[in-house]
């Protein structure tokens, strides 16, 4: 039990040290992401953990998206396949499932299937691209970093206040 509660606080200081060497820096650091084939960001402060489970317990008359639920460490999130609620390709890796948790200062215990973490990342190096007509409110910002590649970046305070997000039933 001890070992759970020091690994916790090593990850709480190693996230504000990486916050504050970001911010040091004049750019927010964010973390990529992989879900659905798209590159997506999101800031640190939005997260808590990305954590990988072996099953979920499904929940009867969902929406598709909504995976159903995994306990982590004594808490019990509810799972959206981030891909398949933005209509886009399901996740790939059906044997290990890699959920990213919102932060719980939200108020509610989310997490959402990623494809794969890929680590901090700067928008202040990027290009920044258009927002399309038909953008939801919580995707905030497009970029197109030096290799070409798009970065969506997303607000998961917002989408966890967006009405069909919230009609998991």
């Amino acid at each position: 039990m001890e070992e759970r509660l020091n690994l916790r606080e090593f990850q709480a200081r190693l996230a504000e040290r990486l916050k504050g060497s970001a911010e040091q820096d004049g750019a927010a650091a964010k973390l990529g992401f992989l879900a659905g084939g798209r590159h997506w960001l999101v800031a640190l402060d939005q997260v808590s953990e990305v954590v990988t489970v072996t099953r979920l317990a499904r929940a009867p008359w969902t929406q598709p998206w909504f995976l159903g639920v995994a306990g982590v460490r004594g808490t019990i999130y509810g799972c959206t396949d981030l891909a398949a609620f933005l209509a886009m390709a399901p996740a790939q890796t059906p044997d290990e499932i890699r959920l990213l948790l919102a932060n719980v200062r939200f108020g509610a215990h989310a997490a959402f299937r990623i494809d794969q973490a890929l680590g901090l990342r700067s928008a202040a190096g990027m290009e920044h691209a258009a927002r399309t007509a038909d953008d939801a409110p919580w995707l905030m910002a497009r970029h197109i970093d030096g290799d070409g590649v798009e970065w969506t970046e997303i607000n998961l305070e917002q989408l966890l206040a967006e009405p069909r997000f919230l009609r998991v039933a």
